[in-house]
């Protein structure tokens, strides 16, 4: 039986999975950290890191959290800015 397949992110939803990135990105070189040392300190791999930076896919709530703890920031400046 074939699996269903996902639905394909609309305008919207693509630009605000770039918003997200830009603001990882910019928080994680404010505090001089590379994309391999935040992939380190929350467990990921480096290609996730850029993958969400990016905007190609979109961090679960858990590695956002994660992130958030990993960049001393509240959870909300990853989403809001």
């Amino acid at each position: 039986m074939p699996t269903p397949r996902q639905r394909q992110p609309n305008a919207r939803q693509l630009q605000e999975r770039r918003e997200v990135g830009d603001r990882i990105r910019f928080l994680r070189r404010q505090q001089s950290v590379s994309q391999e040392r935040l992939a380190e300190m929350i467990g990921r791999d480096r290609q996730s890191v850029s993958n969400w930076e990016r905007g190609a896919t979109a961090p679960t709530l858990d590695d956002l959290g994660a992130m958030a703890r990993a960049l001393s920031v509240p959870t909300w400046r990853l989403l809001y800015g």
